[in-house]
This record gives C-alpha cells, sequence and structure tokens, in this order.
C-alpha cells in the first residue's frame, strides 16, 4: 500500500512538474548595451508572432514557457538569442554592429570568422566614415590603417586621393589598388559621387591568401567596401535624419614673403623692376600691399544633408537613403555639388536556401575644377598668382580685359600676371556634370545543407560632360588673337562615358566531419570595360550672342581663313578580362587552418600566350589560445599566429586611369596618320609595340600575429611582409632613326618591399556603471623600398635625370648635388664632391642618391576615444617619417629671375655682398645659382604629425527623449587639418607628389553637425 502511495505520488509530481513547465509565466529584464538602457528593441519568441518592445529604460515584460526562445532585435546592433530556463529575469547586453563587423574578416571572395582567418586586413566601420567633411570617402581612412599610406595631394574638393598599400612595387606601372564595392571591382579613379554616408566599412586586404583571389587585380592590394543594408528581424522601420554646416580656410605657410617695400629694394639692389627706377624715399612712401594669397583664396563653406530609411523584416530587409553634399573650395572658383540616391534590397525565401541581394545606386555632382595647376600656363594657374605675384601690384588696375591686355604690354616680364589671372575670374568658366550608376546583385541557392550555387552580375554606367570656356575678347582671347581674326575665344565640350560590367559564378561546398571541416569553392568570373570619348573645340566665339555649354555664338568656318575650324577627336576603348579560379579551406577543431587559392587570368591588353597567367596562394593559422596549455593564461583571450605566400600579377602596364595603356596597345606596332613635320605634308605616325609583353609578378610572403588580452582591453596584430615584384614594365631607350625613344618592354628589374605593421588598441578605462569609457589606438608602418636587377650601369633615370632607381636604393630617388652653403669669399654655392670636398663647380660624378624620396619609411595614426555621460571626445593624429620632397614653391621665391616680375623671399635682403659674407643667401649675382635646382638645396624634409581630425559632442540621454518620437540625438563639432607639426615651410605638407610647385593645398575645415534617429 505504502509502495503504491509512493507511485502515486510521484506520477503527480510529475505531472504537476510537467504543467508547471508548460505554463506561460512572466519574463522581465533589462536590454542594455556599452551606452545603458536601450528603448525599442524588439523581444520576439521565435517561432512566434508573440512579441514586445522595451521602453524607454530598455525594460521588458513578455509572456513566455520554459524552453522558449527570445530573440532580441535592434536596427544598428547585433540579434541576440536567450532560452528561458528557471529564472523569470534575463538581462540582455547587445553589441554594436560594428562590433560585430570586428568579427567579421574579407578573405578573397568570401568573409570568414576573425577567428578562422587567415589574412592581413584592416577593417574600419561607417562610425569612423560617416559624417567626416570629406568629398571623397577614401580621405576619412587616413591614418587609419597600418600599411596603407593615403595622401589628399589636392585641396580640389571631390578629388581623387594617393592610396599605396606596403610601398609602390612598380617604377612605370600602375600602382593603384583595386576597389571592390558590394562585390563589384569598380573605377578605382572617381568617389566623387559616392556618398561617404552610406558606407557600413571598409576593409583593406594585404597578404597573399587574402588578395591571390583577385589576381590579375591585386597586385596593389585591395579595398573592400560594403554598403549599409537593413536587418532581418522583427518588422520595423528606422528614419536617419544628418546635417552638418561648416567652413574651411587655407593652411598658412612659413615662407617669409617680401612685403612691396622690401621687394621694391630687392629690386633696387639687383637693378631689374620697379624698384629700380625708385628712390628710397619713393620705396619708403610706397603704400600698395596686395596679399594676393587672400585674394585668390577664400573662406569656404560646406554644407551636408542626409536621410535614410532603414526597414527591417523576416524575409526582406531594404536601406534607402538620399544624400546632397555642397563644398566650395577655399581657391576661387572651385567647388563641387553632389546628390545621391540609393537602395539596397536584401532578400531571402521562407525556408532561406534562396538569397538574393540589389543593390542600386545614382550619383550626379557639378565639379568646378582648377586649371592649369603645377607647372601650367602662368596665365591660367590660379595658385601661381596666389604664391608669387608682386605684392606691389593692385587689383584695382583690372577694369576689363583690354585694361589686362595693356597693363601686360606696359610692364615688365610677367609682372602683369595677377591681372591676367583676375581676368580668368571673371572671363572663364568650366564645370563637369557626372552621372554615376552602380547597380551590384548577388543571388545564391542552396542546393542542400553543404553545397551552394551563386551568381553575381554587377554593372556600372559612368557618363562625364565637361566644359570649358575662354570668353570671347578676354585677355587671353585677346592676347592670342590672329592677325584678321574677329571672333577670339574658345569653348571645349569633352563627353566622356564609361561601363563596367561584371559576372561572377560559383559553386560553393563546405561540410563538417567530426573535428575536420573544409570548404571548397570553384569559380569563373568576367570584367568587361569599355570607354568612348568625344571631344570638341570651337576657336572663335562671337560676343553679345555666346553663352557658355550651350553651342550659342559660335562663329562659323569662312573659306578665307580656318580661324574658326573645330576641333574634334574620339576614342572607343575596351578591356576584357576572363579568369577561372578555386579556393580551399581546412580547419582542425578550431586550432589549425589551412587555405589555398589558385587563379588562372586572361587579360586583352597582351596578346597570344602572353594573355595568361597563373596565381596561386597559400595560408595557414594556429590559434594558440585553443591549445590546453594555455588554460592557466587565463588573461589571453586570442592568440593567433598566421602567415601566408602567395603570387598576383598587374596588367596595368602604364600609370594613369584604368584604360591607360590600352590604345594604342603595347604588343603590336601602331600607325597612325600625322602632320609631316618636316614639309607639313601628311605622313606616318607609329607607335612600337612589343608582342613578348606580359604581366608584372608580385610574389608576397606575409607572418602575423593577432591578439586580445584581459577580456579585450588589450587587443591588436603584428605583421612582417616582404612583396617582391618582378618582371617591370620599363620604356626601354630604341635608336632615334626608327621613329620612336622608347619601347615598353618586360625587364629583369625587381622592386621589393619589406616591412613591419602593428596595429594596437587598449581600453584605458571601461566603466558601464559610471558610464566613462578612454580607448587609446595606435598603428604604424614601416617599409624598406628596393630596387635590384638593373642590367647595364644599374640605374634608372627619370626626370630629365633629377630622379634615380638605382640598385640597392628605393624608387626614383633624388640624384642631386650635396649643398654644402654659401662661400664667404665671393657668395657663390658650395656643393661637395665625390671625394668630400667644397666645390663651386661640381660634375656628373659628383651628384649622389639623396637616399630619401617622396615615399615615407615610416607612417601611421594614433588617438582616443573619450565617452562620459553622453558627452564624447575623438582625436585622430596622423604622422609621416623619413620623407623628402623638393619644395619648387622656396626654390621661386629665391630665384633671381623672378626679381622684378614676381615676389621673392624677405631673405633675399640678406643675400652675399662683400660687406654681408657671413649668410646663408647666395649673392644675387653668383654665377653658379643654377646648380641649386640640381642639388639638395630645397630638397625638404616632408616630415609631419598632423591633427587630422577632433570632434566633440553629445548623445542626448534617452530619458530626454522618453515623450518625443525620437529615438537618439546627438550633437558634434568637428575640425580637420587643425594642427601640423613639421619642418616643412609650404603650404600643405601631405603629397604624394616628388615637388611641390603651385598646387591647391589642402584646406582647414570646422563643422557642426546633428543626428537624430526616429
Amino acid at each position: 500500500m505504502r509502495s503504491k502511495f509512493k507511485w502515486i505520488f510521484s506520477l503527480l509530481l510529475a505531472l504537476s512538474m510537467q504543467f508547471a513547465f508548460a505554463q506561460e509565466r512572466t519574463i522581465t529584464g533589462v536590454v542594455s548595451d556599452a551606452s545603458g538602457p536601450v528603448p525599442g528593441v524588439n523581444v520576439l519568441i521565435k517561432g512566434t508572432k508573440v512579441g514586445v518592445q522595451t521602453n524607454f529604460d530598455g525594460a521588458y515584460s513578455i509572456k513566455a514557457k520554459t524552453g522558449d526562445v527570445l530573440v532580441f532585435s535592434f536596427v544598428g546592433m547585433s540579434q541576440s538569442s536567450k532560452t528561458v530556463g528557471a529564472a523569470s529575469t534575463i538581462n540582455v547586453s547587445m553589441q554594436d554592429d560594428a562590433k560585430v563587423l570586428a568579427e567579421v574578416v574579407v578573405q578573397g571572395y568570401r568573409t570568414v570568422t576573425k577567428k578562422s582567418a587567415v589574412v592581413s586586413d584592416a577593417t574600419v566601420s561607417s562610425k569612423t566614415i560617416e559624417n567626416r567633411p570629406n568629398a571623397n570617402a577614401i580621405n576619412t581612412l587616413q591614418g587609419q590603417l597600418a600599411g596603407v599610406n593615403i595622401t589628399a595631394s589636392t585641396g580640389q574638393p571631390g578629388a581623387k586621393s594617393s592610396v599605396v598599400i606596403r610601398g609602390v612595387g612598380t617604377i612605370t606601372g600602375n600602382s593603384d589598388p583595386l576597389y571592390v564595392i558590394d562585390g563589384f571591382p569598380s573605377n578605382s579613379d572617381n568617389f566623387r559621387s559616392i556618398n561617404p554616408n552610406d558606407i557600413e566599412s571598409t576593409s583593406v586586404l594585404k597578404d597573399a591568401a587574402a588578395i591571390a583571389e583577385y589576381g590579375n587585380r591585386g597586385s596593389n592590394g585591395v579595398i573592400v567596401i560594403k554598403t549599409k543594408r537593413g536587418k532581418f528581424g522583427e518588422a520595423k522601420t528606422t528614419f536617419r535624419v544628418s546635417s552638418q554646416f561648416g567652413v574651411g580656410e587655407l593652411q598658412k605657410p612659413k615662407y617669409s614673403y617680401a612685403s612691396s617695400k622690401q621687394l621694391l629694394q630687392i629690386e633696387k639692389n639687383f637693378g631689374s623692376g620697379l624698384g629700380a627706377t625708385l628712390t628710397d624715399a619713393q620705396i619708403a612712401a610706397y603704400d600698395i600691399d596686395t596679399n594676393w594669397v587672400d585674394y585668390f583664396f577664400n573662406q569656404s563653406n560646406t554644407t551636408s544633408h542626409n536621410i535614410s530609411v532603414e526597414n527591417s523584416g523576416q524575409n526582406m530587409t531594404s536601406y534607402t537613403s538620399l544624400g546632397y553634399f555642397e563644398q566650395q573650395g577655399i581657391l576661387a572658383t572651385t567647388g563641387l555639388k553632389r546628390f545621391t540616391l540609393r537602395n539596397n534590397i536584401n532578400g531571402r525565401s521562407v525556408n532561406e536556401k534562396f538569397k538574393y541581394q540589389v543593390n542600386t545606386s545614382f550619383g550626379f555632382s557639378k565639379n568646378n575644377e582648377a586649371t592649369s595647376l603645377g607647372d601650367g600656363a602662368i596665365n591660367r594657374n590660379y595658385v601661381l598668382g596666389a604664391f608669387i605675384s608682386a605684392p606691389y601690384v593692385s587689383p584695382s588696375i583690372y577694369t576689363g580685359p583690354q585694361s589686362a591686355l595693356d597693363y601686360y604690354n606696359s610692364t615688365p616680364g610677367l609682372l602683369a600676371t595677377p591681372i591676367m589671372l583676375v581676368d580668368k575670374l571673371q572671363q572663364y568658366k568650366n564645370q563637369t556634370d557626372e552621372v554615376r550608376i552602380d547597380v551590384a546583385t548577388d543571388f545564391s541557392y542552396d542546393i542542400t545543407k553543404d553545397l551552394t550555387i551563386r551568381s553575381r552580375l554587377n554593372g556600372q554606367l559612368l557618363d562625364t560632360r565637361f566644359f570649358q570656356s575662354e570668353f570671347p575678347n578676354s585677355f587671353n582671347a585677346l592676347l592670342f588673337q590672329a592677325a584678321g581674326q574677329t571672333f577670339t575665344g574658345f569653348e571645349d565640350i569633352n563627353s566622356r562615358r564609361e561601363w563596367y560590367f561584371n559576372n561572377l559564378w560559383q559553386v560553393n561546398y563546405g561540410k563538417t566531419l567530426g573535428d575536420h571541416t573544409f570548404n571548397v569553392n570553384a569559380n569563373m568570373e568576367y570584367n568587361h570595360s569599355r570607354l568612348y570619348t568625344n571631344n570638341f573645340r570651337q576657336r572663335g566665339l562671337i560676343a553679345g550672342v555666346f553663352v557658355p555649354n550651350t553651342g550659342a555664338g559660335y562663329a562659323a568656318d569662312t573659306g578665307t581663313n580656318d580661324f574658326y575650324v573645330p576641333g574634334i577627336s574620339a576614342r572607343n576603348v575596351r578591356n576584357d578580362l576572363i579568369s577561372y579560379f578555386g579556393s580551399f579551406d581546412y580547419d582542425f577543431k578550431g586550432k589549425y587552418g589551412i587555405v589555398g587559392s589558385v587563379r588562372r587570368d586572361g587579360s586583352s591588353r597582351f596578346i597570344e600566350s602572353k594573355q595568361w597567367a597563373t596565381y596561386y596562394s597559400v595560408g595557414g593559422r594556429w590559434n594558440i589560445d585553443e591549445e590546453a596549455f594555455m588554460d592557466n593564461l587565463t588573461f589571453v583571450d586570442v592568440l593567433k599566429l598566421r602567415g601566408s605566400y602567395g603570387t598576383v600579377g598587374n596588367q596595368r602596364v602604364v600609370g594613369g586611369d584604368v584604360f591607360a595603356g590600352i590604345q594604342p596597345p603595347r604588343f603590336t606596332d601602331i600607325y597612325s596618320i600625322a602632320n609631316n613635320a618636316y614639309n607639313g605634308g601628311t605622313g606616318y605616325g607609329i607607335n612600337f609595340g612589343y608582342p613578348e609583353l606580359q604581366w608584372e609578378i608580385t610574389t608576397q610572403w606575409n607572418a602575423g600575429l593577432d591578439f586580445e588580452f584581459f577580456r579585450g582591453r588589450l587587443r591588436g596584430s603584428f605583421d612582417y611582409y616582404n612583396r617582391a615584384t618582378s618582371r617591370l614594365f620599363l620604356d626601354n631607350p630604341v635608336s632615334s632613326t626608327s621613329g620612336a625613344a622608347t619601347l615598353t618592354q618586360n625587364s629583369d628589374v625587381t622592386v621589393t618591399n619589406k616591412g613591419l605593421e602593428l596595429n594596437l588598441g587598449y581600453d584605458l578605462i571601461k566603466n558601464q556603471e559610471k558610464d566613462i569609457t578612454l580607448t587609446v589606438r595606435v598603428n604604424g608602418s614601416r617599409n624598406n623600398n628596393v630596387v635590384s636587377n638593373i642590367l647595364g650601369n644599374g640605374r634608372i633615370f627619370a626626370g630629365a635625370g633629377l630622379y634615380v632607381s638605382e640598385n640597392g636604393g628605393s624608387i626614383n630617388e633624388p640624384f642631386v648635388f650635396h649643398y654644402l652653403g654659401v662661400n664667404p669669399v665671393n657668395g657663390k654655392l658650395l656643393f661637395e664632391d665625390a671625394a668630400g670636398n667644397p666645390t663651386e663647380n661640381p660634375v656628373q660624378a659628383d651628384k649622389r642618391r639623396a637616399g630619401v624620396n617622396n615615399l615615407p619609411k615610416y607612417q601611421g595614426g594614433f588617438g582616443f576615444d573619450f565617452s562620459v555621460k553622453g558627452f564624447f571626445v575623438s582625436t585622430l593624429f596622423t604622422y609621416a617619417y623619413d620623407v623628402a620632397r623638393f619644395d619648387s614653391d622656396l626654390s621661386n621665391l629665391y630665384s633671381v629671375g623672378n626679381i622684378g616680375q614676381f615676389t621673392v623671399t624677405d631673405d633675399l635682403l640678406n643675400a652675399w655682398t662683400s660687406t654681408n659674407t657671413n649668410t646663408n643667401v647666395p649673392a644675387l649675382n653668383a654665377g653658379n645659382l643654377g646648380l641649386g635646382d640640381t642639388s639638395d638645396r630645397f630638397l625638404k624634409d616632408a616630415s609631419y604629425i598632423r591633427m587630422r581630425n577632433v570632434q566633440v559632442g553629445y548623445n542626448v540621454p534617452q530619458k530626454f527623449l522618453k515623450n518625443t518620437f525620437l529615438t537618439a540625438m546627438s550633437f558634434s563639432l568637428q575640425g580637420e587639418n587643425l594642427l601640423t607639426f613639421t619642418k616643412w615651410n609650404g603650404f600643405d605638407v601631405e603629397s604624394s607628389r616628388t615637388l611641390d610647385v603651385y598646387q591647391y593645398p589642402t584646406p582647414r575645415l570646422y563643422t557642426f553637425g546633428v543626428d537624430v534617429k526616429f
């Protein structure tokens, strides 16, 4: 009886427990992130439509049963799942998508987890990119990626950045990296029509394992850009609106310019120019002192407005954005206006076997550029006019084009230069209109849980229309008016259409068998690009009738002369690439991994058997932290050793845009009709080709260590690389009797880049309870560039012999006399000869490599992020060291040839004379002044540390938004290029050029922004 009772009691107890477990009960909790409670988080019971949202305190309450899975989702954060157990309280800490992004690494055409990655890459998230006042998104990456040297090089809004990854590996070939946007290999020459606020992340792939799958285009590194998209989860619509307003100003140089009175005195001392005709009293009374820099450079304004709508859903999401950006240039007449529209759609079937992605973007921009910069025509170069115009010339002289011509004809030399350029400000106009349309699609289907097929179909249309008009009867029109010519001036209208098409087919098979996991994929890819250009120049415009960019007011050609014959030209260029490649990825127990890839590429830039080349890579990793012997080292979270080796190719034979070097082809002889220089008749032009021309090859190996310590508070990576490029493209000299001076061929020359990279981040303060965080970050790299295997005398000269690539040296080092100073005896320049002795008359044998060039040996960035109670401060400093360039702007200020027609430095008042022998300024009449241009006298250290960006802002706490429709609001104030510490005296130390002369400096920017979500 007793045992029967126990049996019945046990049965009742089990039934009651089963009932209790199956019974719904109230589950409560708080959802938070690093900043505190998160309102509006969707809390859904998986597999049902039952769900709630957190309130403004991040709290929720939902009825659920034991065993139910609660799914927590919020736009911009990673989805989290919790299973209901015995506890009735479940608190959740959600992570920002940026943090989740850090756990995903791009490896070739695939993404893998950070733990299983073998590659060397660096990634920045949207938080780093968005709302920066840069028209070009690439500029925002500067100083944030170890081993990546990014320079703006110009203040022109929207201009292309110079990007060098792990050093330059080619002497005459192209060194641009490959840009991949949403899986589409894109045009690297144009980012002015892309909205930086649409970018979710940017990853830079650097080592062989990361770039080998890109084959022929990846030799200079790969930059992978992913744009924003909606998140799968509970249906929700989120709006975001941001606006920015800013001003820009010129970064002033350290040059010591002569004032009007000083310049007149220098001219009097030299015996040339206006000053030579004035008495000391007249010079002292002279009251015109024009600052031409301030005349041509002005304060600029920046305005930016962006609105985005993100729709989340279980099986379909979308991201739509609309943007407007306007930035005036600090140089007169320059600026950029941009309108962008983007729509990204992601979807999947109910069973999640079929997935698709369709990303569409439209950009329209209007760009007004400064023309003829650098050593361009004096009468058309605004920057030249700003930098060296004589201050005693007044802009009030100009009353119209005829007054400019009269002043030019009545003054010596080029003294009238600023007046010519004042006329150009009013009598010249240009504009580039650009339409960019991108469509990137991705379709995949899981045939089985292990086998997937994928197809990507991508296209890009880039349509550009440029016009420039030099008005009739302008100064330049009158200056070049021929005898008997009635109508003057000209207008250029150039149309350019680029079309890019990409198609990828992929089969992927992945399987896990016990402790073994492997993934195999096979791919075929086709890339087609096409360029059409039509260029037209009209000579002769009718004043009073002419309207720029309309065709109105064109003078018709007459039979009596050829003044008004239009000039026309056209091009039709295409390039094709076809590739077959595969990859293999193997993992054992999450501890060890091996990856490998092979790619076969064909390019239409070469001919016959030289069209094809095969590239490969192999890589491995060891997750040391997974080993049993690491169990007692509790402070180690991640410790991974990795390495890779492989080859890639470069098919871009010459520098320039993506179509450079295609027409005429470099692999065959091309004849063309040309004017005969000897008798004015018709003749043949010839471009010689080299049928054996083939790919440059880059072989690279890399060893790296990834680590995270103290629960992720200290994290970073260290890499060593060795990157050698062989079979370099070179323009070898040929006999001039053949009709050509050079022939492009492959050579035995090798360029090797070896270097170290370090990336570190450390959370000095991480107190969630007090809502205080302080993170410091630093990255840096050292690159050593060495040229070898140059045959003959072991040297390759460039720039009329001013630069040399020599065995044992680096690419394009200045090849100069070493300047010692001024001879106190006679005021001449002194140089060092080959024996180490001073000389006034050096010979060619006395020249030497400078030991530096325009590419920094050390470069990187550092900064900190601080936040407390909603307030935040973020800084970014960039630096470059062991880099030098010729400061030709400074050289021009010391040029005695400019005395009497341009301004000079006031240092010339201290020039050597028989009574002033202790000086570093040579005599104004020294007989060897010209040798200074081929010496290192003006080769200056261009190392710097720059405060690239500072942001100060405030995130409004949720309690203040509780009774509003807003879910987030922030205000920010930021500055760009605020401070620069450098020995460089010029307008802008940041440049990728070998010398700086009359270039457009980058501005200092201040912006205020507002960002709201609802």
